[in-house]
């Protein structure tokens, strides 16, 4: 079958926080750049979900600022009402006046969208094939398309990249660097999220860490802003549970976390949805914001490289770019 093909100076794989972010600074320096997403939002684990009229917050929760250039970032979200401050402060922080944390206006994906406005993201292609020949990468996706660029920039946790740069059965690093990026390692996270017969009654902002395993963490999405109509409650698992129940139906896990929430909870659920993340928070890492082949022109990014944070993606994004542009 004859594939159609489109050509860009950049290709970019993944529109998680760190692909953006590489393709918001290529695009804004005058680059061509299109990125490639398999999923149908945008911001990776920053994800926001509707169902019916309940809004859930159902990867990260909040993001937290530590960096000047981020800063400016979030400067700029914030003045274009994309984002807002949740709380500064929860019981575990030893900092009188804690730091704020911030959310998006409609959603956490609110960041991701921000990013990708004015972008050529394609959503909803899975890449199946990559190859390197004669100076430029093919990029070809489930929906029988394929993309040229001299560069490439892979964005998808460690795991998921060295997966796809087999298809490419090209030489891009040396035995010891494949070795580490192979080490990188992540846990596995399940999402619970809630819709309830009332008001959730949980103290302060909404939010709250527990011990209480295997729940990890309660957040209030109707009182973050984000479900105005619904009360809506997110449950995450400990990543113990969630390695255990993997392939569990979602009438084991999800009655199993709401009973570990019942506690908090002073409505009851009136409806459930569960989501697996395969890739949470960043067990071990690369020790660099980014990765750059000395072979081909390929650069890795993500929280695999700038750590387990939002923050951390946005930065090793910033670095990556910076490398491509030779700042």
């Amino acid at each position: 079958m004859n594939m159609e093909t489109e050509k860009t100076d950049y290709l970019v794989i993944g529109a998680g926080i760190s692909g953006l972010t590489v393709a918001r600074e290529l695009h804004d320096a005058g680059k061509q750049v299109l990125v490639v997403e398999k999923g149908r939002g945008f911001g990776g684990r920053m994800a926001t979900r509707r169902h019916g009229k309940a809004r859930f917050d159902h990867g990260a929760q909040y993001f937290t600022v530590r960096t000047p250039r981020f800063q400016k970032l979030v400067d700029r979200c914030l003045e274009a009402g994309v984002i807002k401050t949740w709380f500064h402060k929860m019981p575990q922080d030893t900092a009188p006046a804690g730091h704020p944390r911030y959310v998006g206006i409609n959603g956490i994906s609110d960041l991701g969208k921000y990013l990708a406005e004015g972008l050529d993201v394609r959503r909803g292609q899975r890449v199946e094939n990559l190859s390197f020949l004669g100076g430029v990468w093919q990029l070809e996706t489930d929906v029988d398309t394929r993309y040229e660029a001299k560069h490439l920039v892979v964005s998808a946790p460690a795991p998921q990249a060295l997966k796809l740069l087999e298809t490419a059965q090209i030489v891009y690093a040396d035995d010891a660097t494949l070795e580490a990026f192979a080490s990188i390692a992540y846990a596995k996270g399940l999402a619970v999220m809630c819709v309830l017969d009332g008001p959730s009654g949980l103290p302060d902002f909404g939010g709250m860490k527990t011990d209480n395993a295997p729940l990890a963490w309660l957040a209030d999405n109707q009182m973050k802003g984000i479900s105005p109509e619904v009360p809506a409650v997110t449950l995450h698992s400990t990543p113990e549970f969630a390695a255990e129940h993997w392939d569990s139906p979602d009438e084991v896990r999800g009655p199993a976390l709401i009973a570990a929430a019942k506690p908090f909870l002073k409505s009851g659920v009136s409806e459930y949805i569960c989501h697996r993340w395969g890739c949470t928070l960043p067990l071990t890492s690369y020790p660099a914001d980014f990765w750059a082949s000395p072979q081909v022109p390929l650069v890795f990014a993500g929280d695999s490289f700038g750590g387990q944070r939002v923050e951390g993606a946005v930065t090793s994004g910033f670095a990556a770019a910076d490398y491509l542009l030779g700042r």
